[in-house]
């Protein structure tokens, strides 16, 4: 089993790596509030797309079959998620310390407790916390994952909002939700007729 995923967790981190690496090191002719700017674009964008491959896996594969692969690796969808919004939140620290503002109170609770959410689901996706945590793994991460997806498509619908281009993504994550709802039922049909 290790060997079968060890190619496609070296390529998930690589496409992460590469992902803001490059862009980034191509934007540095711009001025820094610019590049700040960009930088928390690009990060968003990247762990958003990590972070709802990783939130739509278990339920494709429940409800379609498809997606095989997405559960194999969904810890790595999770960490790179992860990795993505941890530079994610260095960029948004320099692009408030450049302009010298400081983030409003609501904002700093509501995306600081994803931050925080998303860093313990991340020190916690080993076998090791699995097992320690019993039952309270599976709470915090059922926590962390609806309330992840609660700050993105927030955030995505209020950006959406003033530019039509990112309803693709509002969409995306809308029925993200729904698949997972869907699939929630069917699993409780399941148990009611076993019962």
């Amino acid at each position: 089993m290790k060997s079968q995923s060890a190619p496609a967790k070296y390529l998930i981190f690589a496409t992460v790596i590469v992902a803001l690496v490059l862009p980034l090191s191509l934007a540095t002719d711009m001025a820094a509030q610019d590049y700040a700017s960009f930088g928390m674009r690009l990060t968003a964008r990247l762990s958003a797309a990590f972070f709802l491959l990783a939130y739509v896996a278990r339920p494709l594969l429940e409800l379609t079959g498809v997606g095989r692969q997405l559960v194999r690796h969904r810890r790595y969808l999770g960490l790179a998620a992860a990795l993505a919004h941890t530079v994610h939140a260095w960029f948004i620290y320099d692009y408030f310390r450049i302009i010298g503002e400081s983030i409003e109170p609501l904002v700093l609770i509501g995306g600081g407790g994803a931050f925080i959410a998303l860093w313990l689901m991340a020190l916690t996706s080993n076998n090791a916390s699995q097992r320690w945590l019993g039952a309270n793994w599976q709470r915090l991460h059922r926590f962390g994952m609806h309330y992840l997806w609660l700050i993105f498509f927030q955030t995505l619908l209020g950006i959406a909002l003033v530019n039509a281009a990112y309803w693709p993504a509002v969409a995306a994550f809308g029925l993200a939700a729904l698949l997972r709802l869907r699939a929630w039922q069917a699993r409780r049909k399941r148990a009611s007729a076993a019962a």
